[in-house]
């Protein structure tokens, strides 16, 4: 055996263990999230689906999650009909239509705003953007509306740089064979390329959604933390992953209140699941 096969055995082994970890590393956090939250799924039950009154200090105490369970599902939604069409506009002027300035520009721009703390962006939010809301009609500094401007501008550049590397790893054969045939350059880029790079824009949107719903610092800061179902744009929210930041550090370890917030924690782990899993079957379908 000589020297390059000996080193090339040795990449391998070492590609090897650090894939092993980190494979064993995400197995472990599902096996101990699933672990802590057995408690309260079995002593507290449905009532974690089914109720809305969160009052875990209580006596007795109540659990129940669907106030911001459906809080967090319309917050991401609501978020994601913002980020995602802006998304797709930016990247899709940056692939057909941007010249090396603007593209230079506009990408050190998208860096740099990715760059921001999400803390920094939720005390801009609360000092400059709450007060402008609350003219509109809002009755509390924190609600639907502002923390879903706070993640639609943070997950902005994560869904632009993933949808615009979609569309530029399309063969750029296939955009000039259908400008040769007649084609415009509108039509080209967003009928022909953007349907090629379909997987991969799905596979982006996938991405950024799963972005928006583990945000934690700008729902915690601007969402309002009231644990009720937003009737209008206006009224406050407290998603999943606020409880979680905001009482994880003050409860007993072992305790029921904690077991629930494992399982807050396990119903996001879940949603992000099922969305991987519905983005890997269509990509999939569509590779077929």
């Amino acid at each position: 055996m000589n020297w390059r096969d000996v080193k090339d055995r040795v990449n391998k082994t070492i590609i090897f263990l650090f894939a092993f970890v980190g494979i064993v590393t995400v197995i472990s956090l599902f096996i101990f999230i699933i672990k802590e939250s057995i408690p309260a799924l079995t002593q507290v039950g449905k009532e974690i689906f089914t109720s809305i009154y969160w009052y875990p200090t209580y006596d007795p105490p109540e659990f129940g999650m669907l106030a911001m369970i459906v809080g967090s599902l319309i917050l991401t939604g609501l978020s994601s009909l913002f980020v995602l069409p802006l998304g797709y506009i930016i990247s899709f002027f940056l692939y057909n239509y941007a010249n090396s300035i603007e593209r230079r520009v506009i990408k050190s721009t998208i860096d740099l705003l990715s760059g921001i703390p999400s803390v920094i962006m939720g005390t801009f939010l609360f000092i400059y953007v709450s007060p402008i809301i609350m003219k509109l009609g809002a009755w509390s500094p924190g609600n639907l509306l502002t923390a879903s401007i706070g993640l639609t501008i943070l997950s902005l550049p994560y869904a632009a740089s993933l949808m615009e590397e979609s569309l530029s790893s399309v063969d750029q054969s296939l955009k000039e064979s259908a400008l040769a045939l007649g084609a415009s350059k509108f039509t080209a880029g967003f009928k022909i390329v953007t349907k090629a790079a379909s997987s991969g824009i799905l596979n982006s949107v996938i991405l950024t959604v799963n972005r928006v719903i583990g945000e934690t610092i700008v729902v915690l800061m601007v969402s309002g933390g009231a644990a009720i179902i937003p009737k209008s744009l206006f009224d406050p929210v407290r998603p999943l992953t606020a409880a979680i930041a905001s009482e994880m550090g003050e409860v007993s370890v072992g305790s029921l209140h904690y077991s629930a917030l494992f399982t807050a924690g396990l119903i996001l782990l879940t949603i992000s699941f099922i969305l991987t899993l519905i983005s890997k079957t269509v990509i999939g379908g569509k590779a077929e």
